[in-house]
């Protein structure tokens, strides 16, 4: 993704030359020019600077007419979403369906990140994605956070199926999602309980407690991108934001906020990334025993939304929702 003086354009992180990666970082700025062979691209992603061309090709570079594939971009508020050209696919907030405005809320708060964290995790993504789906390996793998009260009951947990997407609600009900909405797009939501969003296929907010002190909570939302690298390895980014809580007029609340947060931000940190790791590990164990003949897995009732998502995986792979809109890769410049 390359912002120009024209706007923000996005194109496949290949040049049409040979295949060489434009960009080798996760984000760039300056001219768009492959370090292979020195192709040069202009806003529209035309080749216009070929070293030597008439020499080479016989031609000049606009006969050539070499160009980079374009990358549709759409917003839900400030998530950017890409996907290659497909005029006959659906818009992205129709793909998103009601997480549309719960995204487009989440990221009106989304300015300053309290963490930023990285993580190389020697694991298939997909496995990386499931275990966010997961919530019956809470007691083994998190004993000291978000299994140390023991398993969820069963009357604890309440899963949306959106699309391709899905969402966990702590304590929910079949008004839950609505009345999210709802409050999302009325500006207007606090977290009353955990829940978590994950967006296919690789994208996944959930909206954390930290503590309460003096009768009000203190929350963050989790944003987590998972980007695939290889068979068996993967890139995990995450950020940390404050949920703002509502507003209130009293001076001594402002006051205790305010010397309350920075102390709770270095708390949350510490536990967010063990978390992180646990799973990362688990991860890499499930990748290292991993098998082609391995039987079908068996799933649990706190497991079913990793049903949804091998689902929603067959359908994509077999090119049924070719042209959807996904999360940014840095396939992308």
């Amino acid at each position: 993704m390359q912002r120009f003086s024209q706007g923000i354009v996005a194109f496949e992180n290949k040049c049409v030359h040979r295949g060489y990666p434009l960009r080798h970082d996760d984000s760039g700025r300056g001219p768009l020019v492959c370090g292979f062979h020195h192709w040069r691209y202009n806003h529209e992603g035309l080749a216009l600077g070929i070293p030597n061309c008439i020499d080479m090709f016989g031609k000049a570079p606009r006969e050539i007419d070499a160009r980079l594939n374009r990358v549709e971009l759409a917003q839900a508020g400030g998530f950017i979403f890409g996907r290659f050209a497909d005029p006959a696919g659906p818009s992205l907030e129709a793909w998103l369906g009601p997480a549309f405005p719960i995204l487009k809320y989440t990221s009106s708060f989304m300015r300053r990140s309290t963490d930023a964290a990285k993580f190389a995790v020697n694991a298939h993504w997909r496995y990386i994605h499931e275990i966010s789906l997961d919530d019956y390996h809470i007691v083994a793998i998190h004993p000291s956070t978000f299994g140390k009260e023991g398993y969820l009951p069963g009357k604890e947990t309440r899963y949306d199926q959106i699309g391709p997407h899905s969402m966990f609600f702590r304590a929910g009900n079949a008004s839950s999602l609505p009345d999210m909405v709802d409050q999302c797009e009325r500006g207007a939501f606090f977290p009353p309980r955990y829940r978590i969003l994950q967006i296919f296929p690789g994208l996944v907010v959930s909206f954390v407690p930290a503590t309460r002190l003096f009768g009000e909570g203190y929350w963050y939302v989790v944003v987590l991108h998972i980007l695939p690298m290889a068979h068996n390895r993967s890139k995990l980014v995450s950020h940390s934001f404050r949920v703002p809580q509502p507003e209130t007029k009293q001076a001594w609340r402002k006051i205790a906020r305010w010397l309350a947060w920075p102390v709770i931000d270095r708390i949350f940190t510490f536990y967010a990334r063990r978390v992180l790791r646990e799973d990362n590990v688990a991860c890499e164990l499930l990748q290292a025993h991993a098998a082609a003949d391995d039987p079908p897995p068996r799933l649990a009732l706190h497991e079913e939304r990793i049903g949804w998502f091998e689902e929603a995986y067959a359908l994509a792979v077999s090119g049924v929702r070719k042209g959807s809109f996904r999360w940014t890769t840095d396939r992308i410049v």
